[in-house]
């Protein structure tokens, strides 16, 4: 029996629609998020979920982090 492969991550955003989702870096702090696939200015940012390697836990990602929605002013996935 063949396996499935490895399927996208999907989550939905602040209007419930779902998303497959692609990884990205925070400029700021490196750690990572995700963007939308198929509308990269939807973001699920890491919140209080630090990478190993982050370089500020007072990053905007980490203290009003978005998740499922349009980041406001600042366009960070890219």
């Amino acid at each position: 029996m063949s396996g499935m492969g490895s399927l996208p991550a999907r989550r939905r955003d602040e209007e419930s629609d779902w998303h497959d989702l692609v990884p990205a870096n925070c400029p700021h702090c490196s750690c990572e998020f995700f963007v939308a696939k198929d509308d990269a200015e939807i973001v699920w940012d890491p919140g209080h979920a630090w990478d190993e390697d982050c370089t500020d836990r007072d990053c905007h990602c980490h203290v009003e982090p978005v998740v499922g929605a349009r980041r406001a002013g600042e366009h960070d996935a890219g």
